[in-house]
């Protein structure tokens, strides 16, 4: 249901409010049913915004029909995408809420710029923006992500007199498993409801929980021509999960772990539109994203990625961040940070606009916002 569509027939101002009261009322009383402890948390701190609640087997019905999966089945796929959807969102959760309206976002297209890079538009977080953490041999990705949207969004927040980095240390123990798969809702969750502490990239000695682990090669069983394998060593290590920290893991960092905190307002998906993603970076900031993992994704790309043929799918998911957007030579596409090192410039280009291998169907991001 879109509530957005019902506040735009004609009504009186009265029944307006009615209106909204009953929407802000009905998805407070779906709140149980739907799984989603947060709803009511987002009508509440952002009674502005527009949602949107799509039930996830409409999700999975409409991904098995719009996307191809390498060889998989339609089984294999269904069963897939049920393991994908589990990890995205609240235990028991049935539906997807998604952002659909902001009154800071633009209604009409062609206010929204053809061209636009967040380093550009806040150039003092620029460092930061440009950056990801290469997870290291750690088999979840979701909380380099994470961290980093969330290291961006504050420095913005902060027009940028915030130049740390949020650790995704912290994130793994706390929230996620690093001998386990990605499961994002933990770690959106995790940083919403404990907040993070700051943490440096690994070896840096900077922050109060900076990540452990050394970057390595990702990529090893996959093409290998162009890529510089000289100074990381294949992603081969022993791993093992660690206790969620109850202090600094940095000795010389003077600030108390829970002093360090800072926690997002909210966090939430977006609505499979790649025009109102492209009003939520542009007012907020980068947001992450994630595609069905191809071997063929593992190519670095010239210019714009494009998928080939005969490509199989080799795992789940990959996820990134999206900083922005453009077009090249007729071609639109997303601007993205990768996480590994090893995959060539970690900065690339996506296709835009036609949800190749899911990657605008469940956009994330949290937000920091006064709400005094």
């Amino acid at each position: 249901m879109f509530f957005s569509q019902i506040f735009s027939k004609e009504f009186s101002q009265a029944d307006v409010r009615m209106l909204a009261l009953f929407a802000v009322f009905w998805l407070a009383l779906a709140h149980r049913s739907l799984g989603s402890e947060h709803i009511d948390e987002l009508l509440r701190k952002h009674p502005t915004w527009s949602f949107e609640v799509e039930s996830v087997e409409t999700f999975i019905n409409k991904a098995l029909h719009e996307h191809s999966f390498g060889g998989q089945n339609l089984q294999e796929a269904e069963k897939d995408l049920r393991e994908e959807v589990k990890r995205s969102l609240a235990p028991g959760a049935t539906h997807i809420v998604r952002k659909i309206g902001d009154p800071k976002w633009e209604t009409d297209p062609s206010k929204v710029p053809s061209f636009f890079d967040a380093r550009e538009r806040w150039p003092a977080c620029a460092p930061q923006i440009s950056f990801v953490e290469d997870e290291g041999d750690c088999y979840t990705d979701t909380p380099s992500v994470i961290s980093s949207v969330l290291t961006d969004r504050y420095c913005i927040f902060t027009n940028g007199t915030w130049k740390e980095r949020f650790s995704q240390e912290m994130l793994i123990g706390c929230a996620e498993l690093c001998t386990g798969n990605s499961v994002q809702y933990f770690s959106w969750n995790y940083a919403k409801s404990q907040g993070l502490p700051t943490g440096g990239t690994h070896g840096s000695g900077k922050g109060c929980v900076p990540y452990t682990l050394p970057a390595c090669d990702h990529t090893p069983w996959y093409k290998t021509e162009g890529l510089n394998r000289e100074t990381v060593s294949p992603c081969q290590g022993i791993i093992f999960d660690h206790d969620c920290p109850k202090k600094c893991t940095n000795v010389k960092y003077k600030t108390p772990i829970d002093k360090d905190r800072v926690q997002p307002t909210t966090f939430y998906h977006m609505l499979k539109s790649e025009f109102y993603v492209r009003n939520e970076i542009m007012n907020y900031g980068p947001v992450m994203a994630r595609v069905h993992l191809f071997d063929d994704f593992l190519e670095q790309p010239v210019g714009i990625w494009e998928e080939k043929p005969g490509r199989k799918r080799v795992g789940w998911l990959k996820y990134f961040k999206i900083i922005g957007w453009g077009t090249e030579n007729g071609i639109k596409y997303w601007l993205c940070v990768h996480t590994w090192d090893t995959w060539g410039d970690k900065i690339f280009k996506f296709p835009r606009g036609e949800n190749l291998d899911g990657v605008e169907s469940l956009v994330s991001c949290a937000v920091f916002e006064d709400l005094d």
